[in-house]
This record gives C-alpha cells, sequence and structure tokens, in this order.
C-alpha cells in the first residue's frame, strides 16, 4: 500500500420516501437553515455538504449527500448510492415502509455498501416502533438485536434525540472500512449535478473520492473537458484548493457533464479517456414515453439541473401510463426559456412546454400567444404533473370535434404536384399549417360534407405564414381528393 495513502472522510448518502425527514435531518446535523430553501420542504436535486465533528480528541469530517425522495428521481437517488461508502436509510415512525423506502434498499444493496437504519420522529405520540421493525424484517432488512447485523438508531430530525449516537456510528463504520486516499494525485471524483448558469455558464457539482482538486487544474469527464476557473466550497466561499470526500461546485467546463460520470483531473492518458466513457448516462435526450400511439403529445423540457430532466423524463412515462397516452419529448435541456427554444418546436400544433424552476422572458410573451403551446410551470414536480394531468383529462372530456375555424373559397387557382391552390377569407377562428379541414358545399341551401383535406401552405400578403386568423383574406395550398368549387366551406376542428 502507497505510504502517501492517508484516512479519507465517509461519504454518506441519506435515503429514504418523500418526507420521512431527510432533509430535516440535514438541516439539525448543519444547524442553518439550508434545507428549508427547497420548494415546499422538497428536496430538488443532490445536495452536498459537509460537516465536521470532536471524535476521540480529533476534528472529523463526514461528507453528506441528500437525494430527494419523489419517485421520478429514481436515478439521481442511485447515484447518490453509487458514490457513497455508508447509506442511512430513513423513515418516519408514524408511516413505516412505504414505496420510496423500498426503492431506496434496492440502490443501497445493488451499490453493496454498508447502511444504517434511522426510524425518525419519535418524538410523535402514538408510534408503535415493534410494528416497523418488524415489517422492516418482512423486507430483508434484519436489525441488531433481532436477529440481524443491520444497526438501528430511533432518533428525532427535529429536536435532535440520538442524531449524536447516529453521526458515532457513521465514523465507526467509516473506521472499520478503512477508508484511504492520496492527497498528492490529481483529483478523482463524481459529477453531481450540472447546470448553465445565466452568468456563470455551465456550473458542476462535483464530489472528490481521491486526490486534490485545485483553480486552474484541467478537468476531464467522458463528453469533454475544461479548466477550473472557479472553485467553491459547499458554503459558496471561493477557494483554490479542495481534497477527497468533499464537496465542491466548479466554473469551467465546456459542455454540460452528465450526472454520475466520472471525472479525473490533468494530462490523462488514452486508456483513462476510455475509462471515462464506461458509465455514461443517457439523459437530456429526445424519446417518446407511453404506449398510445393514437394520443401522442409533442413536449419540450426546460429545467434548472440536468437531475431535474431526468427526473421529469420518468415523471413523464408514468403519468403517460397512467391516462393512457404517450408524450413526444422532443427537447429537453436546461437554462431559461429563449427565444430560439421557442422557434425550434413545431409550431403548426399543440405542444406542451414544462418549465420547471426556470423562467420565461417576458418578451416572449406575444410569441407564445401566437403559437399553439401550452406552458406548465412549477417548482415542484408535483405541480406539474397536476397541471398537465387536469389539461389533459379535460381535453378528453372535451374529445368531441369543436369547429376551430371556417374558410370560404372565392378564388380556384392551378392545382400544384395533384394539391389545390385556392383563395379565399377566413371568416371565423385561426387557420395553422398542417390543421384538418371538412370540405362542407351549399347546394339548395343545404350543406353537406363533400370530402376531407389538410393544409399544405399558407400565404397572405405573397408572404408564407404559419396561421392566419379572422378576418383576412389569404391563399391556402390544401390536399383535398375532392375537387373543390367555388362559394365553398372549408370548417376546420380540433
Amino acid at each position: 500500500m502507497s505510504e502517501t495513502l492517508t484516512p479519507r472522510p465517509p461519504i454518506v448518502v441519506i435515503m429514504g420516501h418523500i418526507d420521512h425527514g431527510k432533509t430535516t435531518l440535514l438541516d439539525y446535523i448543519r444547524k442553518s437553515r439550508v434545507a428549508l430553501k427547497e420548494s415546499g420542504n422538497i428536496t430538488q436535486h443532490v445536495g452536498a455538504y459537509e460537516i465536521t465533528l470532536p471524535h476521540e480528541g480529533q476534528q472529523k469530517r463526514i461528507t453528506f449527500l441528500d437525494t430527494p425522495g419523489h419517485e421520478a428521481f429514481a436515478s439521481i437517488r442511485s447515484r447518490g448510492a453509487k458514490l457513497a461508502d455508508i447509506a442511512i436509510l430513513i423513515l418516519a415512525a408514524d408511516e413505516g415502509v412505504m414505496p420510496q423506502t423500498k426503492e431506496a434498499l434496492f440502490h443501497i444493496k445493488a451499490a453493496n455498501i454498508p447502511y444504517i437504519v434511522a426510524i425518525n420522529k419519535i418524538d410523535k405520540p402514538g408510534i408503535n416502533l415493534e410494528k416497523i421493525k418488524s415489517a422492516l424484517a418482512k423486507e430483508e432488512i434484519y436489525l441488531e438485536g433481532r436477529g440481524g447485523d443491520v444497526p438501528c438508531v430511533e432518533i428525532s430530525a427535529k429536536d435532535g434525540t440520538n442524531v449524536d449516537q447516529l453521526l458515532e456510528l457513521i465514523l465507526l463504520i467509516s473506521e472499520m472500512g478503512e477508508l484511504k486516499a492520496d492527497l498528492n494525485k490529481n483529483a478523482e471524483g463524481i459529477v453531481i449535478e450540472s447546470r448553465m448558469d445565466p452568468k456563470r455558464g455551465i456550473c458542476a457539482t462535483l464530489v472528490i473520492t481521491d486526490g486534490t482538486l485545485n483553480y486552474g487544474d484541467k478537468i476531464n469527464v467522458d463528453t469533454c473537458e475544461g479548466k477550473i476557473k472557479m472553485l467553491e466550497d459547499f458554503q459558496g466561499n471561493n477557494v483554490t484548493k479542495l481534497s477527497f470526500s468533499s464537496p465542491a461546485l466548479v466554473v469551467g467546463f465546456e459542455c454540460l457533464p452528465t450526472p454520475g460520470t466520472k471525472f479525473i483531473c490533468g494530462e490523462i492518458t488514452a486508456e483513462q479517456k476510455e475509462s471515462l466513457k464506461l458509465e455514461q448516462e443517457t439523459y437530456c435526450k429526445t424519446k417518446l414515453v407511453g404506449e398510445n400511439p393514437e394520443k401522442v403529445i409533442p413536449v419540450a423540457i426546460k429545467a434548472d439541473f440536468v437531475g431535474s430532466c431526468e427526473a421529469l423524463v420518468f415523471a413523464l412515462d408514468s403519468l403517460a401510463k397512467e391516462l393512457n397516452v404517450s408524450f413526444n419529448i422532443i427537447k429537453n435541456n436546461v437554462g431559461h426559456v429563449t427565444e430560439t427554444d421557442l422557434k425550434a418546436l413545431d409550431n403548426t400544433i399543440e405542444t406542451y412546454l414544462i418549465c420547471f424552476r426556470v423562467k420565461i422572458d417576458p418578451s416572449l410573451n406575444t410569441f407564445i400567444s401566437q403559437h399553439p403551446i401550452k406552458i406548465f410551470s412549477g417548482e415542484t414536480i408535483y405541480q406539474i404533473l397536476d397541471q398537465m394531468k387536469e389539461a389533459i383529462q379535460t381535453q378528453t372530456q372535451n374529445s368531441g370535434p369543436v369547429k376551430k375555424a371556417t374558410f370560404k373559397v372565392s378564388a380556384l387557382f392551378n392545382n400544384i404536384k395533384g394539391d389545390q391552390l385556392i383563395g379565399g377569407d377566413v371568416i371565423e377562428g385561426e387557420i395553422f399549417l398542417k390543421d384538418k379541414f371538412k370540405l362542407m358545399r351549399i347546394v339548395e341551401e343545404i350543406s353537406t360534407e363533400s370530402g376531407e383535406g389538410q393544409v399544405k401552405n399558407i400565404q397572405c400578403s405573397k408572404q408564407n405564414v404559419l396561421h392566419i386568423g379572422s378576418p383576412n383574406e389569404c391563399g391556402i395550398l390544401v390536399s383535398c381528393e375532392t375537387d373543390i368549387q367555388k362559394d365553398d366551406l372549408l370548417e376546420f376542428y380540433k
């Protein structure tokens, strides 16, 4: 073993069901209110925090990862478990084993790391700890004193009961694990999160697993490299270096690094470059979720963090199954909504735009109002899903054809490659490119359906346009098997 290896502080992940007290526990441990800044007290992305505490006459460090409990953040929790040395499986004494408790246990076992069960909220009246421990046994969690070797601490994150005992247990397990690292080597670690900051540029949250990270270091990930132009500790202080187990905020990547991937600092070999690609995760890509080809809704996602992008895709997949629809995710990335984002959408059909903890410049409101874009914004995933669910259910209930526009034919022109070029007036509503219509013919004051067709092009004042509303004259190119006649009506439905 190298003589430069020294004991490394443990990296600890706290996992469990939503509202079972993960963030409250961290808040108590850090003696600050950082944990309460999240929307609705729901942690939305991985936080990495470092504490120092006295132990056997020395100051010991522990790094904590806080992972969200909402089911949509499964991939983030998985990353947290893979990175950690020790896990704390927290569950509320008044609720016991819940769905995300089981999922957290799956990630802990998959990561093959030691863990501690923390039964929280013991300050609440009427709790039955024996019932909860029996429920844990059914999930094959065998506690110390009950025929197993999994340590258990009964705590109150609210008032701090037995939290010191929990911290001592973490340090004991860490010492038994003999965690080691080398201060003198170039830093290595894991990307926890990344985002585009409008002022700073690309920012990434890292946790260092070995070596020392220095300001000015070259840093490499699977997809790109960079040079560290700004280095901050977990409290936002500018620093020149950080060592193993520490969280770090870095500015200087040339692209958004993928959360969960490894980073290596300094000049790297071809073999090291190849190793960086081994665990690359798929994220922020276009995809189709859901299994109903008859009801496909285009969706664009703009979010604050890459992890949020992942979580939203997961959430949309669940919503699609629940409502029997499909979502075609045509855009999925981080940052505030820009005009470029909007113009990249297919503005001939209704598109759902999810704005998760990002802003839309007020100057874009006019563009949005003129195009079939439906905005869903919120500070939590629950808000987004509730809005979308209501919109889809309302649309389903009103799924009968509703007339949205009428066009009266006043002129006929030469056909173009089998399509018919006609002129006339939009007498009500608004017509969009690719809209479908029913051809209505009036004979002796009786209107009868004579065919169906679709708009191929719209011209107004010799300019091609995407849509046109009433009252306006225009020319439109349509595909229709029936020959259109003067005074016919084209009725558009949604």
